[in-house]
């Protein structure tokens, strides 16, 4: 019996699908969900599919460098490991090689949804939790203010009920203006979630947190303003900033957690698992999170169908994950593997 669990091919190909329109930021701009996908298959015929979507300016790889890395560094050493021998073989994808985790992350995928396959479960339910909605914001990404008002109150109307908007690209008076005149179009009722990518310094991130209090916005939170190292101002501003303060490329590992809370550097922090390499270390750091008593959010990047399902499988089994970032499948005409995991239905991603 042993032996027909143990993984006898690991195959990866290539899947792209266009946005509806690029998706820009203080970092990069992106035209098309590129993602590196993995199929493992047990002896016995059981499979499972994991996806990865490198980005050069993010996580520091690309989608041929990522591919290579699955093909020439990962796969010989899984193939042949038994899926009995679980904790050894999540050890075995993580040690691999340094760095590269969304590579790791597509692996380690694919192993979650081939082990939920094997016990006739899905995903959230090996995980603990159970399939369901998960609300979702949708990202207004960076352009000419008109543009990203109307992509604002057009998103409004399709039904979300909360926008993040990028900013940190242009002058700081135009994005205090920006979210002051965007938050109006809304409406009262629209919440806000604001991500500089590490564009601002505490002077700048204070004046506009304090302006945009003063006014009465509804904002939940004010994502990464400062430069994800300088974890002495990340601590200033969660101590001083009218809004709550999120940590996104601060922490990318449990280690960098630590670091982060150890310094009540943050208020929340942003649980990615293109940047933690997977489900298992996103578990790690969202447990050690809720021991400081610090709520998480998982995000994602632009991501095709299989990994945003593994994300809202991790928002649905953790309580501690208050919010969910996960709109890329919006942005899309349509993830031919969309009905494969879940429905789209209003600003809810429906999981099984």
């Amino acid at each position: 019996m042993a032996e027909q669990l143990a993984i006898a091919d690991l195959q990866v190909d290539v899947k792209q699908i266009p946005l509806k329109q690029p998706f820009v930021t203080a970092l990069h701009r992106v035209d098309a969900v590129n993602a590196v996908r993995v199929t493992v298959r047990l002896a016995n015929g059981v499979t499972g599919v994991g996806t990865c979507t490198p980005n050069e300016k993010v996580t520091g790889d690309s989608l041929s460098s990522a591919r290579a890395v699955i093909e020439e560094t990962i796969k010989p050493l899984v193939l042949g490991k038994n899926l009995t021998d679980w904790k050894e073989l999540l050890n075995t994808v993580k040690t691999s090689i340094v760095h590269n985790a969304p590579a790791k992350a597509a692996v380690e995928i694919a192993l979650y949804n081939t082990r939920a396959n094997l016990f006739g479960l899905t995903l959230s339910q090996l995980l603990g939790g159970k399939g369901g909605s998960v609300e979702t914001d949708y990202t207004i990404s960076i352009g000419k203010a008109e543009q990203m008002i109307a992509d604002a109150q057009k998103m409004v109307d399709q039904g979300f009920k909360t926008l993040k908007l990028k900013l940190g690209a242009g002058h700081l008076k135009r994005d205090i203006k920006l979210v002051e005149d965007l938050a109006y179009a809304a409406g009262p009722m629209v919440h806000l979630r604001l991500d500089m990518n590490q564009a601002w310094d505490v002077r700048q991130t204070m004046q506009a947190a304090e302006y945009w209090h003063k006014q009465g916005l509804l904002i939940d939170f004010i994502e990464q303003p400062v430069p994800a190292w300088d974890l002495d101002s990340m601590a200033y501003l969660t101590r001083h900033s009218p809004y709550p303060i999120m940590a996104d490329e601060s922490v990318e590992s449990y280690e960098d957690a630590q670091r982060v809370l150890a310094k009540n550097a943050c208020d929340y922090i942003n649980i990615k698992l293109m940047k933690t390499g997977g489900l298992s270390e996103a578990q790690k750091i969202n447990d050690l999170a809720e021991s400081r008593g610090v709520p998480t959010m998982v995000g994602s990047m632009i991501e095709s169908i299989e990994s945003l399902a593994a994300a809202c499988a991790f928002y649905r089994a953790n309580p501690n994950t208050i919010f969910a970032d996960l709109d890329a499948i919006f942005m899309v005409d349509q993830d031919p593997d969309l009905n494969s995991y879940a429905e789209c239905v209003g600003d809810n991603i429906v999981v099984r």
